[in-house]
């Protein structure tokens, strides 16, 4: 069974390298080509992994982009949260190795008061976009010390400097591993098209990147990328 799932691993991954879906101006796969792939794709990126049946496909379009979490336990599952989206460590597993921890990924499906878009209601794009945000997270949870999460936890509850910071250092990852498009299309559902309230607007804008400061360090990132 571990070697039929590496061997569809290195098959999906190759069929994306050659497809272009890791370059940055290359489109997200489709969810067409996400259906058409499917088996493939489950058995290679769904191990330790829980999923949401209604965004299968979205997870597993940006799973593709983060290979390294391919052993890491993630729970994606729906609760009423204050945002779109929301990732974390079980309470249980900060204390054990990086290998060995336990994330979920919450989905929140229901209006509440600061009308925080919702994932069900973005385009695909933008949906791999924020699902990749929140897959940054975990690659940065994972780097850290149970102590510099504590720390982390701390901070971003109280320091809107802070949390800034963090973002902006999260939407870096999410578009050097491959989507900014995906997060790009994301701000502007926010900026354009979500039926959120001004607050909530001027939040996004206090904290994340705007989608001016996200196509610009799409196009810095590809201009490396060519010098290389």
């Amino acid at each position: 069974m571990e070697i039929r799932r590496k061997f569809c691993l290195l098959i999906v991954l190759s069929i994306s390298v050659a497809t272009g879906l890791f370059a940055q101006f290359d489109p997200i796969p489709s969810p067409d080509w996400i259906e058409e792939h499917k088996d493939s794709l489950r058995n290679a990126l769904l191990t330790n992994k829980d999923v949401e049946p209604n965004y299968e496909h979205a997870i597993l379009a940006a799973l593709m982009y983060y290979p390294n979490l391919e052993e890491i336990h993630i729970n994606f599952k729906t609760r009423n949260i204050t945002t779109t989206m929301a990732a974390m460590p079980t309470v249980g597993s900060i204390f054990r190795k990086r290998e060995n921890r336990r994330y979920s990924i919450l989905i929140n499906e229901t209006k509440n008061r600061r009308k925080a878009p919702l994932l069900k209601n973005a385009p695909f794009e933008a949906r791999v976009g924020v699902i990749g945000h929140e897959l940054a997270h975990i690659v940065d949870y994972n780097r850290k010390s149970f102590i510099r999460i504590i720390g982390n936890g701390i901070g971003y509850v109280f320091s809107n400097s802070f949390k800034r910071n963090l973002e902006h250092k999260i939407d870096r990852i999410t578009i050097n591993k491959g989507l900014g498009e995906g997060l790009y299309a994301f701000r502007l559902f926010v900026e354009d098209e979500a039926n959120t309230t001004e607050r909530y607007r001027k939040f996004k804008d206090n904290i994340y990147m705007s989608s001016t400061d996200i196509a610009q360090l799409i196009e810095t990132v590809a201009n490396l990328a060519h010098e290389d």
